[in-house]
Protein backbone atom coordinates (compact mmCIF):
# COMPACT_ATOMS: atom_id res chain seq x y z
CA UNK A 1 0.00 0.00 0.00
CA UNK A 2 1.62 3.46 -1.31
CA UNK A 3 2.55 5.65 1.92
CA UNK A 4 0.50 8.96 1.79
CA UNK A 5 3.32 11.24 2.51
CA UNK A 6 5.03 9.33 -0.59
CA UNK A 7 1.93 9.97 -2.75
CA UNK A 8 1.65 14.00 -2.13
CA UNK A 9 6.01 14.51 -2.10
CA UNK A 10 4.93 12.32 -5.80
CA UNK A 11 2.47 15.04 -6.84
CA UNK A 12 4.41 17.97 -5.81
CA UNK A 13 7.26 17.25 -7.84
CA UNK A 14 5.09 16.89 -10.71
CA UNK A 15 3.51 20.09 -10.33
CA UNK A 16 6.77 21.74 -9.59
CA UNK A 17 7.88 19.96 -13.22
CA UNK A 18 4.73 21.21 -14.61
CA UNK A 19 5.49 24.61 -13.79
CA UNK A 20 8.89 24.82 -14.68
CA UNK A 21 8.35 23.72 -18.14
CA UNK A 22 5.66 26.29 -18.61
CA UNK A 23 7.65 28.82 -17.60
CA UNK A 24 10.18 27.49 -20.18
CA UNK A 25 7.88 27.80 -22.47
CA UNK A 26 7.20 31.03 -22.30
CA UNK A 27 10.42 32.02 -22.01
CA UNK A 28 11.36 30.58 -25.20
CA UNK A 29 8.17 32.20 -27.10
CA UNK A 30 9.44 35.55 -26.04
CA UNK A 31 12.54 35.30 -27.40
CA UNK A 32 11.63 34.59 -30.53
CA UNK A 33 9.47 37.35 -30.90
CA UNK A 34 10.92 40.01 -33.12
CA UNK A 35 12.43 43.39 -31.56
CA UNK A 36 10.91 46.29 -32.35
CA UNK A 37 12.69 48.83 -34.00
CA UNK A 38 12.20 52.36 -34.04
CA UNK A 39 14.76 54.45 -36.39
CA UNK A 40 14.16 57.94 -37.01
CA UNK A 41 16.06 59.71 -40.30
CA UNK A 42 17.44 62.86 -40.43
CA UNK A 43 15.44 65.83 -42.52
CA UNK A 44 16.62 66.63 -46.15
CA UNK A 45 19.83 69.01 -46.20
CA UNK A 46 18.20 71.80 -47.93
CA UNK A 47 20.23 71.83 -51.71
CA UNK A 48 20.64 75.99 -51.71
CA UNK A 49 21.84 78.11 -48.68
CA UNK A 50 19.51 78.97 -46.09
CA UNK A 51 18.96 82.75 -45.98
CA UNK A 52 18.69 84.77 -42.59
CA UNK A 53 15.60 86.69 -42.61
CA UNK A 54 15.72 89.95 -40.99
CA UNK A 55 13.39 92.62 -40.39
CA UNK A 56 12.50 95.73 -41.82
CA UNK A 57 15.60 98.02 -42.34
CA UNK A 58 14.95 101.89 -41.25
CA UNK A 59 16.25 104.46 -42.74
CA UNK A 60 19.17 105.61 -40.17
CA UNK A 61 20.28 101.51 -40.21
CA UNK A 62 20.46 101.91 -44.04
CA UNK A 63 22.27 105.46 -43.83
CA UNK A 64 24.91 104.03 -41.27
CA UNK A 65 25.68 101.06 -43.76
CA UNK A 66 26.12 104.14 -46.84
CA UNK A 67 28.52 105.87 -44.52
CA UNK A 68 30.51 102.43 -43.44
CA UNK A 69 31.39 102.31 -47.24
CA UNK A 70 31.66 105.85 -48.83
CA UNK A 71 31.81 107.89 -44.88
CA UNK A 72 30.76 111.57 -46.20
CA UNK A 73 30.95 111.17 -49.97
CA UNK A 74 27.92 109.82 -50.78
CA UNK A 75 24.41 109.97 -49.35
CA UNK A 76 21.12 108.20 -49.82
CA UNK A 77 19.14 110.14 -52.55
CA UNK A 78 15.87 111.25 -50.50
CA UNK A 79 14.20 111.82 -53.95
CA UNK A 80 13.39 108.41 -54.28
CA UNK A 81 11.21 106.90 -51.36
CA UNK A 82 11.79 104.16 -50.85
CA UNK A 83 15.48 104.53 -52.01
CA UNK A 84 16.83 100.76 -50.56
CA UNK A 85 15.44 97.06 -51.11
CA UNK A 86 17.22 94.10 -49.61
CA UNK A 87 17.82 90.66 -51.11
CA UNK A 88 20.17 87.96 -51.54
CA UNK A 89 21.87 89.44 -54.76
CA UNK A 90 24.83 87.12 -54.79
CA UNK A 91 23.68 83.87 -53.75
CA UNK A 92 25.40 83.42 -50.54
CA UNK A 93 22.75 83.05 -48.35
CA UNK A 94 23.39 86.16 -46.67
CA UNK A 95 20.83 89.25 -46.76
CA UNK A 96 22.56 92.35 -49.13
CA UNK A 97 20.90 95.61 -49.03
CA UNK A 98 21.01 98.00 -53.04
CA UNK A 99 20.48 101.51 -52.33
CA UNK A 100 19.91 104.86 -54.51
CA UNK A 101 22.91 107.14 -53.58
CA UNK A 102 24.02 110.61 -54.74
CA UNK A 103 27.58 112.30 -54.85
CA UNK A 104 28.17 114.41 -52.27
CA UNK A 105 29.73 117.57 -54.67
CA UNK A 106 32.33 118.83 -52.28
CA UNK A 107 33.25 115.24 -51.91
CA UNK A 108 33.41 114.00 -55.77
CA UNK A 109 37.31 113.86 -55.60
CA UNK A 110 37.01 110.92 -52.84
CA UNK A 111 34.19 109.23 -55.47
CA UNK A 112 36.13 109.43 -58.11
CA UNK A 113 39.74 108.00 -56.80
CA UNK A 114 41.92 105.90 -58.17
CA UNK A 115 41.74 102.90 -56.03
CA UNK A 116 38.66 103.09 -53.90
CA UNK A 117 37.36 100.86 -51.74
CA UNK A 118 34.36 99.62 -54.19
CA UNK A 119 34.06 98.25 -57.32
CA UNK A 120 32.57 100.61 -59.78
CA UNK A 121 30.76 99.01 -63.12
CA UNK A 122 28.24 100.12 -65.79
CA UNK A 123 26.38 97.11 -66.21
CA UNK A 124 25.52 98.39 -70.00
CA UNK A 125 29.42 97.87 -70.62
CA UNK A 126 31.34 94.96 -70.09
CA UNK A 127 34.87 95.87 -68.97
CA UNK A 128 38.36 95.75 -71.16
CA UNK A 129 41.72 95.79 -69.91
CA UNK A 130 43.25 99.23 -70.81
CA UNK A 131 39.34 100.75 -70.47
CA UNK A 132 39.71 104.35 -68.80
CA UNK A 133 38.19 104.71 -65.35
CA UNK A 134 34.73 105.06 -65.33
CA UNK A 135 34.15 108.80 -63.81
CA UNK A 136 30.80 110.07 -61.21
CA UNK A 137 29.31 112.85 -62.02
CA UNK A 138 28.18 115.32 -59.36
CA UNK A 139 24.75 114.80 -60.09
CA UNK A 140 24.55 111.24 -60.56
CA UNK A 141 22.13 108.85 -59.66
CA UNK A 142 24.09 105.77 -58.33
CA UNK A 143 22.87 101.95 -57.39
CA UNK A 144 25.01 100.30 -54.70
CA UNK A 145 25.06 97.06 -53.70
CA UNK A 146 26.89 96.34 -50.21
CA UNK A 147 27.18 92.43 -49.71
CA UNK A 148 26.18 91.40 -46.79
CA UNK A 149 28.43 88.91 -43.90
CA UNK A 150 27.06 86.26 -42.21
CA UNK A 151 23.92 85.77 -40.38
CA UNK A 152 23.24 89.63 -39.71
CA UNK A 153 24.08 90.35 -43.52
CA UNK A 154 24.27 93.90 -44.68
CA UNK A 155 23.96 95.03 -41.03
CA UNK A 156 27.26 93.16 -39.95
CA UNK A 157 30.01 95.67 -39.73
CA UNK A 158 31.97 93.38 -41.94
CA UNK A 159 30.19 93.82 -44.54
CA UNK A 160 31.71 96.33 -46.75
CA UNK A 161 32.33 94.39 -50.49
CA UNK A 162 30.19 96.80 -52.62
CA UNK A 163 29.46 97.60 -56.45
CA UNK A 164 28.84 101.06 -56.89
CA UNK A 165 26.47 100.89 -60.91
CA UNK A 166 26.19 103.32 -62.63
CA UNK A 167 23.02 104.32 -65.22
CA UNK A 168 21.29 101.45 -63.15
CA UNK A 169 18.66 103.84 -61.43
CA UNK A 170 15.28 103.31 -62.98
CA UNK A 171 11.51 103.19 -62.44
CA UNK A 172 9.74 100.36 -60.30
CA UNK A 173 12.93 98.98 -58.94
CA UNK A 174 12.03 95.42 -56.74
CA UNK A 175 14.14 92.27 -56.03
CA UNK A 176 12.98 89.40 -57.63
CA UNK A 177 14.08 85.72 -56.68
CA UNK A 178 15.72 83.06 -58.99
CA UNK A 179 12.12 81.46 -59.75
CA UNK A 180 10.09 84.50 -60.43
CA UNK A 181 12.70 85.41 -63.13
CA UNK A 182 13.28 82.22 -64.79
CA UNK A 183 9.03 82.26 -64.71
CA UNK A 184 8.74 85.35 -66.38
CA UNK A 185 11.28 83.98 -69.58
CA UNK A 186 8.61 81.96 -70.35
CA UNK A 187 11.53 79.14 -71.43
CA UNK A 188 13.48 81.86 -72.95
CA UNK A 189 17.03 82.14 -72.49
CA UNK A 190 17.95 82.99 -68.90
CA UNK A 191 21.51 84.21 -67.73
CA UNK A 192 23.56 82.92 -64.88
CA UNK A 193 21.81 84.09 -62.04
CA UNK A 194 23.79 84.34 -58.64
CA UNK A 195 21.05 85.04 -56.73
CA UNK A 196 17.93 87.26 -56.55
CA UNK A 197 18.00 89.93 -59.51
CA UNK A 198 16.79 93.47 -59.09
CA UNK A 199 13.83 94.42 -61.60
CA UNK A 200 13.79 97.82 -62.80
CA UNK A 201 12.99 99.97 -66.08
CA UNK A 202 15.80 101.61 -67.61
CA UNK A 203 16.62 103.18 -71.11
CA UNK A 204 12.74 102.45 -71.81
CA UNK A 205 13.15 98.65 -71.47
CA UNK A 206 11.87 96.46 -68.53
CA UNK A 207 14.87 93.94 -67.48
CA UNK A 208 16.87 92.60 -64.27
CA UNK A 209 20.02 93.43 -63.05
CA UNK A 210 21.69 90.29 -61.89
CA UNK A 211 25.32 89.17 -60.26
CA UNK A 212 27.05 86.22 -62.57
CA UNK A 213 29.89 85.52 -60.26
CA UNK A 214 31.62 88.85 -60.69
CA UNK A 215 29.87 91.57 -61.71
CA UNK A 216 26.35 93.42 -61.92
CA UNK A 217 25.30 93.29 -65.55
CA UNK A 218 21.70 93.89 -67.08
CA UNK A 219 19.70 91.19 -68.74
CA UNK A 220 16.63 92.39 -70.79
CA UNK A 221 14.54 89.46 -71.60
CA UNK A 222 12.86 90.70 -75.04
CA UNK A 223 16.58 90.86 -76.16
CA UNK A 224 18.70 88.51 -74.47
CA UNK A 225 20.41 85.59 -76.65
CA UNK A 226 23.07 84.28 -74.58
CA UNK A 227 25.77 85.21 -72.37
CA UNK A 228 29.57 85.17 -72.69
CA UNK A 229 31.76 84.47 -70.10
CA UNK A 230 33.23 87.37 -68.94
CA UNK A 231 35.61 87.90 -65.97
CA UNK A 232 35.89 91.12 -63.03
CA UNK A 233 39.27 93.28 -63.27
CA UNK A 234 39.40 95.74 -60.80
CA UNK A 235 41.47 99.08 -61.65
CA UNK A 236 45.50 98.62 -60.45
CA UNK A 237 45.02 94.54 -60.21
CA UNK A 238 46.81 92.25 -61.96
CA UNK A 239 45.41 88.70 -62.82
CA UNK A 240 48.52 86.78 -62.84
CA UNK A 241 48.86 84.87 -59.49
CA UNK A 242 52.37 85.43 -58.67
CA UNK A 243 51.30 89.61 -58.49
CA UNK A 244 49.81 91.18 -55.27
CA UNK A 245 47.73 94.12 -54.88
CA UNK A 246 48.71 95.72 -51.10
CA UNK A 247 45.71 98.02 -51.73
CA UNK A 248 43.41 95.29 -52.42
CA UNK A 249 44.30 92.06 -51.74
CA UNK A 250 40.85 90.87 -50.59
CA UNK A 251 39.67 91.67 -53.51
CA UNK A 252 42.32 90.62 -55.55
CA UNK A 253 41.33 86.93 -53.79
CA UNK A 254 37.83 87.39 -54.53
CA UNK A 255 38.52 87.41 -58.03
CA UNK A 256 40.82 84.76 -58.85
Amino acid sequence: MTNPKESLKLMHRKLIFVFVLLLCSISGCSKNEPKKITTSQPPPESATPKVEQQPPAPQAEVNEAVARVFRDAARPDSEHSPNFLSGDFNGDGSIDIAVILKPVPAKLDEMNQQFPPWILRDPFVAPRRGAAQLKIAADESLLVVIHGYGPHGWRDPQATQTYLLKNSVGREISARSKTEVTSASHGNPVPRLGGDSIAATLRGQTGYLYFNGAQYLWYDPKRFKGEVESRLTHPGMKSKSNQFDLLHPKLLAAEK
